[in-house]
């Protein structure tokens, strides 16, 4: 079975992309596909696709996802790196994706067919997908999260609407436009529609978000503006697929919650490092199961999985371990923000947390920091510098870009 199998079997009639530069029926995007595939070249077993618009992403994807020149999913920061051509291809895989390249050198995550495919029936379930869904995506097929989403919406027949642009106003209005009743958004772009919405979207149903924090209140600022839906958050990972999740009727104000697993698979806690232990059929090629990320975790007595930060964010502060994750999160839930990034700044002899924080509603003090992490952070763990900006840098996944932030630091004269 191909992908593209999926495509050919829907109605041809029915929509089954929309975006800001074209429209598809299932039976125009597989047209496209097959005029693609005839292009490819039999001397290469690697197709590097790195376009600018989810349209062209998606078709060359198909129409090479099958192919002996299997397509990989390259974001702009991991093409810079000059992927090898010469780069060894499973024999079995179909597609690829490269990591972002942002926090190191980027690789490449093999898949074939049934690691993805055979967990749509599970996740479209829970996700509420059916043939009626219209979901609203933003970003580049090269976050894994999307690409995930347009293959299991299209393989049931379902309609995508997919934004290029990072416009809010414009998301709300193609929301209203084409009746869009499913949305798929991290959190940090989720939180922007409460901001400037002036009216309720009523035809909304579900609400699907992943790769970020999210607690009740949270959620249920969200459902102001869309209060027919249901909002499921999601923790995942590229190598291993959707790993657990959990519904706003079960979330509480501890956004460390990411809820219970999926049907088929396993997690557990490795009793002397904290970290999160997976096992599930729906990993990528080439790596062993069970399986840790490094992230770090706790069971608690409901069987909901806590997620608290990766090994990565565990600093040295004066001799002190520090998780800088924990101080986000607290920050978020104590201090009137919407986002911050807590880096180490060196001054001196000293390491010094320094926090970047956007849309406070108020000014952002030492002051004010102590007094309201006090209760809930040590000295050490609470940052000496605060500084405020209009919007935190983002990757192409949406997620915060530190090195970008460490450089526009740098730029103010805050080192």
């Amino acid at each position: 079975m191909q992908y593209l199998d999926m495509i050919q079997k829907q109605p041809a009639h029915k929509t089954a992309l929309i975006t800001e530069t074209a429209i598809y029926t299932y039976g125009e995007l597989w047209r496209e596909a097959m005029n693609i595939r005839t292009t490819i070249s039999p001397d290469e077993a690697v197709h590097y696709i790195n376009s600018t618009t989810i349209a062209d992403q998606l078709c060359q994807f198909l129409a090479y996802s099958g192919s002996h020149d299997v397509p990989v999913m390259a974001t702009a920061v991991s093409m810079l790196q000059k992927p090898s051509p010469l780069v060894e291809v499973p024999s079995e895989a179909c597609m690829g994706v490269m990591t972002s390249g942002s926090t190191g050198p980027s690789k490449i995550l093999w898949r074939d067919v049934a690691s993805w495919a055979d967990f749509f029936p599970i996740q479209n379930h829970i996700f509420g997908i059916t043939e009626q869904t219209i979901l609203l995506c933003q970003g580049s097929l090269a976050f894994t999260g999307n690409l995930n989403l347009y293959l299991s919406v299209l393989s049931v027949g379902g309609t995508i609407v997919g934004i290029d642009s990072f416009r809010p106003k414009t998301w709300l209005s193609y929301i209203e436009t084409y009746q869009v009743n499913a949305i798929y958004l991290i959190p940090a772009k989720l939180f922007l529609l409460p901001q400037i919405a002036h009216h309720q979207y009523m035809t909304v149903h579900h609400i699907i978000s992943g790769s970020q924090a999210m607690g009740k209140q949270q959620a249920q600022w969200v459902q102001q503006i869309f209060p027919q839906s249901e909002v499921i958050l999601y923790y995942g990972a590229s190598e291993l697929n959707y790993i657990t999740y959990i519904k706003d009727a079960d979330m509480t104000e501890d956004r460390s919650v990411v809820g219970k697993p999926f049907p088929g698979v396993d997690v557990t806690i490795d009793r002397q490092t904290q970290d999160i232990v997976v096992m599930t059929p729906y990993h990528v090629l080439h790596v062993s199961v069970p399986m840790s990320l490094h992230d770090r975790g706790y069971i608690d007595a409901k069987g909901n999985l806590h997620f608290l930060g990766r090994r990565g964010d565990i600093c040295n502060i004066n001799g002190k371990h520090i998780s800088l994750y924990r101080i986000e999160q607290t920050m978020c839930e104590h201090v009137p923000i919407r986002e911050v990034a807590v880096l180490v700044q060196h001054h001196g002899h000293a390491d010094v947390l320094t926090a970047v924080v956007s849309g406070a509603s108020v000014p952002i003090t030492r002051t004010m920091l102590w007094k309201r992490l006090r209760p809930y952070l040590q000295d050490d763990e609470i940052p000496k510098v605060c500084i405020s900006i209009d919007r935190l840098p983002k990757n192409e996944s949406g997620k915060i870009d530190r090195q970008a932030l460490k450089k526009y630091i740098s730029a103010i004269g805050m080192t």
